[in-house]
This record gives structure tokens, sequence and C-alpha cells, in this order.
């Protein structure tokens, strides 16, 4: 009987054991620092986050911004869980590794990374930047 109430008991705190969410996480738009720049995200269509395994979602005012805190926290031996950017056309939260990247120099993004992020390549093709701009495939293409 004694087992079998220590049993229970392990069970019941695994059970309750808080899932961690890799969601896209709310961003104050006007309030919310990037976590590189340190400027207020304030642009909805350039906004971008990632969840590390250790530590709560990074958030950015640029891609540009993510693109850089990413690459160091590959370098530091950090793994990440989830990558979220806006999506430039409808200001949706989309995955970043699914997402089509588009620069531009006309794009003025706010820290002049000039990338934007679309849902599908249909709605890059049809942007008024898609013309002298440059397809950059997907993330893994924005990290060389």
């Amino acid at each position: 009987m004694k087992y079998l109430l220590i049993l229970l008991v392990l069970l019941g705190f695994v059970a309750c054991k808080e899932k961690r969410d890799t969601g896209p996480q709310i961003i104050h738009y006007g309030e919310d620092v990037c976590e590189r720049c340190k400027m207020i995200i304030s642009d909805k269509r350039f906004a971008a986050q990632y969840i590390p395994q250790r530590g709560e979602a990074k958030k950015f005012d640029d891609i540009g911004c993510m693109m850089e805190s990413l690459g160091e926290e590959k370098k530091d031996g950090g793994g990440v869980l989830a990558v979220y950017v806006t999506d430039y056309v409808t200001g949706e939260w989309i995955d970043g590794g699914k997402a089509f990247y588009l620069k531009n120099t006309e794009l003025k993004t706010p820290m002049g990374y000039g990338i934007a992020a679309f849902g599908n390549e249909e709605s890059m093709r049809a942007s008024p930047f898609y013309k002298g701009g440059q397809a950059l495939g997907g993330i893994d293409d924005l990290q060389k």
C-alpha cells in the first residue's frame, strides 16, 4: 500500500508538470523592446521572435536582428524550439522555417536589414518590392 501511494504521488507530479508554450508569444507593440538593438517594437510587419530551449521568448523589431541573435545562440550551443515572423501582408504570425523571405533596399525596416517575410511564394511575388529585390528562400538561406 505504501508503494502504491508513493507511485500515485509521483504520477501526480509528472501529470502536473507544466508544458512549455512554444507558440508565438504576444508582443505589446509600442512597449516591448527588441532583444538585440533595444529599440521599441512598433512595426508589426517586421516583428520576429524565437523560443530558445532555455529561457523566455526573445522578441525583435527586425528580422535581421533576430537572425543575428539566432547566429549567436547557435554559436553558444543553445537550442531553439520555434521561430516566428510576421507575414508582411497579413501581419499574422507564421512559422519562420516555412516563410518566404524577400530582401530589398526599398523595404524600410526598423534596423535597415530590408527583409520581409511572407506566408507563401505567391504573396511574395505579388509584393511591389519583389521587382528589384532578392528572394532569399527559407530561413536557412538567411543564416548564410
